[in-house]
């Protein structure tokens, strides 16, 4: 019984110390890179093969300008996600073919 709770005590303060050194995680108290309000926007995407608009989505989630992006299964695709007003625009202003009227 002592070996049991010995392991459990080593493995707990273990995963306390483990993400101490991480470097790709930002530092507690910085300010984000983008200070611009976020709003929950609807994007209609294209019916273009592969989807200009969620490629665009996609690389923009990647460097964290847009977040919380949810895809839905429609045709063509409509994506929900959170983001600055300015780039809300921006998905919108994307050429589509095959769009919803």
């Amino acid at each position: 019984m002592k070996l049991i709770l010995s392991l459990a005590l080593l493995l707990a303060s273990a995963s306390c110390t483990t993400g101490q050194n991480r470097t790709d995680a930002p530092a507690i108290g910085t300010p984000s890179q983008n200070t611009e309000p976020t709003e929950r926007a609807l994007i209609v995407g294209s019916a273009e093969t592969p989807d200009p608009v969620l490629t665009r989505v996609r690389e923009l989630e990647k460097n964290g300008t847009v977040k919380d992006v949810v895809v839905l299964e429609s045709f063509p695709l409509q994506i929900r996600l959170s983001a600055p007003k300015t780039v809300i625009d921006e998905l919108n202003k994307i050429p589509r073919v095959g769009g919803l009227k």
